[in-house]
């Protein structure tokens, strides 16, 4: 399918698109033809994360009243390395670099510097941040698969389809479609690489579902999906660059995760009703403590009650 040019009006047609600016992506609420879910919001509404529709909602960009995302310096440390790294923005254009007459954002005026940086739509960087982002990129550039040109490709493409069942869009914008057919890449900014942390990460932050929603996408659009590569950097004194597939399993379950999503999200717009969460099965289930601290709690009460046993004992 032949890649597609935005030209700033409101999308009809599913496709591939560039030039779609990554503020766009995220917060123009006519982008579509419809109502457009993102793998960024739909954690809120999933169960297994504390979601619910009414959380969903809440921060949902169809919602003219949604809350706002937060930034953070991490985010906007994985903006420039994602700048450096892909090329996907021009940095002077992006980035403002922190003046050196301030050593952190403690006094007043580096905050107000800070927050005018950002209400101007351009993130705020430090030279230290740089120089660190320096040192990863130099790492990465060494790595046998970026060498063999996994990052070559296709940069923050915006592809998207409507999903008859419900009408609603589903879009995802994988940071590189490599020039190898169906090979989806995205990297990633972590602070270990011990596996347990990276499944937690991989969890937490649903590049499980980011992976599932993109193979789903390229399905309906009759684009190759091979596979989605995770590229780690490693944000640390000492840099470091891996690289790990996602499973079939976690895709699968991903696609299972997005049709739940979609049918809830439709018939909430049927009804007009945007529940809120309801653990323990809307109160019908009894709350339990885990396994671990029953036992904790069990090791110690027995505990005590043997060496009151014996006490009356040997009394």
């Amino acid at each position: 399918m032949a890649e597609l040019v935005w030209n700033g009006k409101t999308i009809t047609t599913p496709g591939t698109y560039r030039n779609i600016p990554l503020s766009t992506y995220h917060g123009k609420r006519d982008l579509f033809d419809g109502p457009s879910i993102s793998k960024s919001s739909l954690k809120h509404l999933l169960p297994v994360f504390g979601g619910s529709p009414k959380a969903f909602w809440g921060r949902w960009i169809e919602n003219p009243n949604r809350v706002e995302g937060k930034t953070s310096d991490a985010l906007d440390f994985g903006k420039c390395v994602h700048c450096l790294l892909l090329g996907d923005e021009v940095f002077k254009d992006a980035f403002e670099v922190r003046p050196e007459q301030w050593k952190d954002y403690k006094p007043k005026a580096a905050q107000e510097w800070r927050d005018a940086v950002r209400a101007a739509g351009k993130t705020p960087v430090t030279l230290d941040d740089l120089e660190r982002v320096r040192r990863i990129a130099d790492d990465a550039a060494n790595y046998p698969e970026v060498r063999q040109g996994i990052l070559n490709g296709r940069v923050e493409r915006t592809i998207a389809w409507k999903d008859e069942e419900t009408g609603i869009w589903v879009r995802c914008r994988p940071d590189v479609l490599s020039n190898a057919d169906g090979v989806f890449a995205d990297l990633k900014t972590c602070s270990s690489f011990s596996e347990d942390f990276l499944e937690r990460q991989a969890f937490d932050a649903c590049y499980w579902l980011q992976g599932a929603m993109t193979r789903f996408v390229c399905r309906h659009l009759g684009m190759p999906f091979e596979t989605f590569v995770l590229l780690y950097v490693l944000n640390n004194e000492v840099p470091d660059t891996t690289h790990v597939e996602l499973s079939q399993h976690e895709l699968d379950r991903g696609e299972r995760a997005l049709r739940w999503s979609l049918r809830t999200i439709r018939q909430c717009l049927n009804n007009g009703s945007w529940p809120g969460a309801r653990p323990f099965r809307g109160g019908e289930s009894d709350l339990q403590l885990k396994p671990f601290h029953k036992s904790k709690i069990d090791d110690f009460l027995e505990r005590e009650e043997a060496l009151h046993h014996d006490e009356r004992a040997a009394a």
